[in-house]
Order: structure tokens, then C-alpha cells, then sequence
């Protein structure tokens, strides 16, 4: 998959911060929370490889695949992990509570095609590409 735009987000950035000041992209984080969690994706010739990170989660923790045509969609939720009340937190960014990543992959998959792990709060899954078939059709005169 290769992005679509060519914006030079590491400038664009540095930009921002030039003119808005250097806390704002720190106090953006109050304003625009994160919404899923952060992931990479890749594609070797027979797979594609998705990394989610699941910061705290454990194999006895659940997460929900789904597919839509293409799509992928990830669910499931982040406990909270701090012995104090999340009101008392003094700074929050991290990902935590029940969450929704919806990730386009760009080719045809099926629920079989799919392998999961789990490495040190990272997430893996691994789409394995179905082999294309032709289809050869004869048409007939009526």
C-alpha cells in the first residue's frame, strides 16, 4: 500500500511548531485524542504484515477481527493500568480503554487467510495472499 499524498509530514511539523510554538503539538494531544491504536503495515510477495501497538495487552485480553471487502477492522480495549484514578493522571496520551482501527488491505483476503501473535504489546497479523486464478470464459452465438 503506498500512501497517497506526498507531504512532507516531518516538515510539515517542524512548521507548525515554528509558528504555533513548541507545546503544540502537546496540547493537540487534549484536543484530537487518539481515536485506535498506531500500526505499520508491509506486504512481502506472498503476505501482507500488519503491527498494532497493544501496549499492555496480554494473550488473555480480546480482540475482535472483522473483515468488510477489503477492510480490516481491529477491536477491542486497553485496560487501564495505573493504581490511581484516571482523573489523577497529570499528563495522558497513551492509548487506553475500548478502541477501533479500521485498516485497508489492498487485495482480496478471507477470514482463513489470517494469522495472529502477540510479541511484546505488539499485535502481528499476517494476511496471506490468495493466489489469483484465471477465469476463461467461452461465449457462444445463439
Amino acid at each position: 500500500m503506498k500512501n497517497k499524498t506526498n507531504i512532507n509530514w516531518e516538515a510539515f511539523s517542524e512548521n507548525v511548531e515554528k509558528v504555533l510554538g513548541e507545546d503544540f503539538w502537546n496540547e493537540m494531544q487534549h484536543v484530537i485524542p487518539k481515536r485506535g491504536p498506531a500500526y505499520d503495515y508491509f506486504e512481502t510477495e506472498k503476505e501482507g504484515v500488519i503491527f498494532i501497538d497493544l501496549p499492555g495487552f496480554t494473550t488473555n485480553d480480546t480482540v475482535h477481527l472483522s473483515q468488510q471487502g477489503t477492510r480490516l477492522i481491529v477491536k477491542g480495549e486497553l485496560n487501564y493500568p495505573y493504581p490511581i484514578p484516571e482523573k489523577e493522571l497529570i499528563h495522558s496520551e497513551r492509548l487506553k480503554g475500548k478502541f477501533k482501527r479500521i485498516i485497508t488491505v489492498p487485495f482480496h483476503f478471507t477470514s482463513e487467510n489470517i494469522q495472529t501473535s502477540l510479541q511484546h504489546g505488539v499485535l502481528i497479523i499476517k494476511i496471506t495472499k490468495m493466489a489469483e486464478e484465471e477465469i476463461v470464459v467461452r461465449i457462444h452465438d445463439q
